[in-house]
């Protein structure tokens, strides 16, 4: 999307996957040029701040005069293939340098200006620096004495996410170069072709932090370089490979030591003249998701594009399982949930959270992925989300009590912002204001069920006779109502468990031999727990009429009665009933402690009167790049805003872009207090 102002938005990356097989190119997938506006929502929303976080969502606007983007159009890239659910991908960055010189020309990086108004800075020998030429970056290798190189931009945070497409073609020669404060002062991250490595340098000092997956030689990814205090993290996607999905190739934590320079950039060692990069930036991808709706107006000459993330699907994949019981923490739960839903480990970031069960197992059954993990999130007391790389996130409740106890939360703000645009960083232009009053909780009581083995049962019978055709099959769902979750089942016997007639009435020739039953396994059927899906088949040339059937299993869990732990403010005394008190029903606490520390939490957060904000951030003030780009759910904010009254250390809890073409447009955030 094009900026044409003085002090230039943020530049909004759009891409969609035409072709609806996983498939991302540079070029092709790549709509920001055509993007007339859009709006991306993402986290809880509203005043007052809602306990749930809906599916974030993606709606923009494309240009579409030419009737490119119209369905029919065998030259576009929807052609005659109108399928639902191709993938779109938002990002953005505040400072940008897509490579480009106008053709094949080549002239040198250093001291180039970019989007954002910074220049690159080169440090190295002589003949030894970065060329750019056609779009790509590439190093120089001519100079003698032969020498390493970075070339950096100032990015004004150390911490700062940054984004670039690369072309591995050495053997551990080229990558990036983070926090840089000399060219032997830095982190550097550097692409061989057994691994993926982080390293410290330090003068003549290279200590290896860190290895991880490598890159295909001759391929292009696009990469997502992460960071916080300790720790980096690497996200990579291969371009033009169908069914390609953005993955962790790099998790470096318990980083200490490192510089503290805000300056980030690439590196080439001695004479790697091979590898490449482009469009490089400083900033993160905010939305990952499907196409939902794709709305041609052919008289204006526009095409609408509506998208949502991964917790919109969760909310269709319906549940029938259990949980395998033991010893099991709020993030065995999530990942055991997701793994049902058919995302795999790389499509998830859980903290591990409370310890909910310590007994039998616990059935998840008939429910929706996505109501599932919202019964999770309350006995957790934390937050269940989506990030802008589309992985489902548990943030456990002790990120937030962390801050909360903190003695000082302001030292903890990721971002300060003011109410003036004198202010010398982020300002906002508006302010609203919810006490919080009614979201106050005085009392509140969880109650949880421990469960019981009864041992071998029967649990289950057919109540009338089932006609199966001659050849023919049939599919059962045997889900008794006696117990929560069974298991150990018994194939049924022929002749003992089950018989068959050829008449419906019973009183015809046995045909039992004919019928065979078989028990489906979970992962063909996917259900488990509670109930179990039958095959019945006849193999027989006449009809037969299944007349009994009983099933048995060895193991059988039943609920005991609730028990209940309640937590209770000062303001609720001794009263057993309060207006302001809160019942839980735990679905996966099943001891004292596990629901003693989730009314705990839980009343430390909303036991007390706790203001929601939503502040207005203008897009085209260059002071609010920074936090609009990169401000992430459950960030401190410091608001500044005393002739309002409003001052102190913010919990981020959701936000909104809204931009046209031209840059103009603004963010809403919505805050707690801390």
């Amino acid at each position: 999307m094009a900026n044409t102002t003085t002090s230039p938005a943020p530049r909004w990356q759009v891409w969609i996957d035409w072709a609806g097989n996983g498939s991302w190119y540079a070029d092709s997938s790549d709509v920001s040029a055509d993007v007339l506006g859009l709006r991306w929502q993402w986290g809880r929303r509203g005043l007052p701040v809602p306990e749930f976080a809906p599916p974030a969502g993606l709606e923009f606007t494309l240009r579409n005069d030419d009737h490119r983007y119209t369905p029919g159009n065998s030259t576009g890239p929807l052609g005659g293939n109108v399928q639902p659910g191709r993938r779109v991908w938002l990002r953005a960055n505040r400072i940008h340098d897509d490579f480009a010189t106008g053709g094949a020309v080549s002239v040198d990086l250093h001291s180039r200006m970019v989007f954002g108004g910074e220049r690159w800075e080169v440090l190295a020998v002589a003949g030894n620096g970065f060329s750019v030429s056609d779009g790509m970056a590439m190093g120089q290798g001519g100079g003698w004495p032969p020498s390493d190189a970075v070339a950096l931009l100032d990015a004004g945070d150390s911490l700062a996410i940054f984004t670039s497409r690369y072309q591995r073609n050495s053997n551990g020669l080229g990558g990036f170069a983070l926090r840089c404060a000399a060219r032997d002062d830095c982190l550097r991250l550097r692409f061989a072709s057994d691994a993926t490595i982080l390293e410290r340098v330090s003068g003549r000092r290279v200590t290896r932090l860190s290895d991880g997956a490598p890159l295909d030689a001759g391929a292009w990814y696009d990469l997502e370089i992460e960071q916080t205090a300790g720790s980096v993290r690497v996200h990579a996607i291969k371009l033009g490979q169908a069914g390609a999905t953005r993955r962790e190739i790099l998790a470096a934590t318990g980083i200490t030591g490192a510089p503290e320079s805000g300056r980030h950039g690439l590196w080439h060692g001695f004479r790697n003249a091979q590898d490449r990069w482009d469009d490089f930036g400083v900033g993160r991808s905010l939305f990952s998701g499907h196409v939902t709706s794709i709305d041609p107006d052919y008289e204006t000459g526009v095409c609408s594009v509506m998208a949502t993330d991964v917790m919109q699907r969760l909310e269709a994949v319906p549940l029938h399982r259990a949980l395998a019981g033991g010893l099991m923490r709020s993030g065995n739960v999530a990942a055991a949930i997701l793994g049902w839903a058919g995302l795999l480990p790389g499509d998830y970031a859980l903290d591990d959270g409370r310890v909910l069960l310590t007994g039998g197992p616990r059935s998840v059954w008939d429910v929706s992925a996505g109501r599932a993990l919202r019964r999770l999130q309350r006995e957790e007391h934390g937050l269940i989300y989506a990030d802008g790389l589309g992985r489902v996130s548990l943030e456990a409740a002790a990120r937030r009590s962390g801050v909360r106890r903190h003695s000082n939360p302001v030292s903890l703000a990721r971002f300060s912002i003011g109410d003036t645009a004198a202010a010398p960083g982020p300002y906002a232009t508006a302010l609203r204001r919810d006490d919080g009053a009614e979201e106050v909780e005085e009392a509140v009581t969880f109650r949880y069920r421990r469960s019981s083995d009864a041992g071998r049962q029967q649990v289950w019978t057919l109540n009338e006779a089932l006609e199966i055709p001659a050849g023919g099959e049939q599919l059962l769902l045997a889900a008794p109502d006696a117990w929560d979750v069974i298991d150990g089942i018994a194939a049924p016997v022929a002749g003992t468990d089950y018989t068959a007639t050829d008449d419906a009435a019973g009183s015809g020739t046995d045909v039992t031999g004919d019928i065979t039953v078989t028990i489906l396994a979970e992962a063909q059927s996917g259900i488990a727990g509670r109930g179990r899906a039958l095959r019945i088949r006849n193999n027989g040339t006449g009809a037969a009429y299944l007349q009994t059937l009983a099933l048995y299993a060895d193991h059988c869990w039943r609920a005991q009665s609730s028990s209940a732990v309640r937590a209770e403010s000062a303001a609720a005394g001794l009263q057993l009933k309060t207006e302001r008190g809160r019942a839980i029903r735990c679905r996966y606490a099943d001891n004292y402690t596990a629901a003693k520390s989730a009314a705990q939490a839980r009343l430390a957060e909303r036991g007390a009167q706790r203001p929601h904000l939503e502040v207005k951030l203008p897009l085209l003030s260059a002071g609010n790049h920074t936090p609009i780009a990169e401000g992430r759910v459950s960030d401190v904010v410091e608001l500044q805003a005393p002739t309002q009254g409003i001052t102190g250390a913010w919990l981020l809890e959701g936000m909104e872009v809204s931009v046209s073409g031209g840059g103009e447009g603004q963010a809403r955030w919505w805050l707690t207090g801390v």
